[in-house]
């Protein structure tokens, strides 16, 4: 059986921007029902992608087995940014793998539970994903395993200064 040696989260300009007020409006197939404004589809060009001042990346984060397989781990992260002209050129490598190992998990405590909480349940959820695909581990031993976060060429492109 495959062993998990280690996690890697993929990062990459995210093609699918959009304003927070657009995307978190509800997706509505065929006429919108009385008072809900439906979502617009997402573009890859336009004044908000173009805008030097926006950023918005993706996060795919993975387990790397030892026979060299990936296994999917979560799809559905990453973050983006406002800031000053040409954001992309002034964010520093340092800075998107921090967001990208915080983006991933564990999440910060709230209400009533604790960090340990967090932590205990995130690599617990972790571990599920994967037995699911056929791979058991235990939750513990997955938080220790070296995280290493890698990015696509076209970001690293986007944010060297040329």
């Amino acid at each position: 059986m495959a062993a998990v040696t280690r996690l890697v989260t993929v990062v990459d300009i995210d093609d699918q921007t959009m304003p927070a007020e657009l995307r978190d409006a509800p997706v509505v197939d065929g006429p919108a029902p009385d008072g809900v404004e439906p979502a617009v589809a997402p573009t890859t060009s336009g004044p908000y992608l173009d805008d030097p001042r926006e950023m918005s990346v993706s996060a795919l984060h993975l387990a790397v087995l030892d026979d060299g397989r990936r296994l999917t781990l979560l799809d559905d992260r990453g973050w983006a940014a406002h800031g000053p002209p040409d954001i992309w050129r002034r964010t520093s490598v340092k800075e998107i793998e921090s967001n990208a190992r915080t983006v991933v998990g564990p999440d910060e405590p709230y209400g009533s539970h604790s960090q340990a909480d967090m932590q205990a349940d995130h690599w617990a959820y972790l571990a599920g994903i994967l037995r699911e695909q056929g791979v058991l581990v235990d939750a513990e031993e997955l938080s220790r395993l070296p995280h290493d976060v890698e990015l696509s060429e076209r970001l690293r492109t986007r944010i060297t200064p040329t």
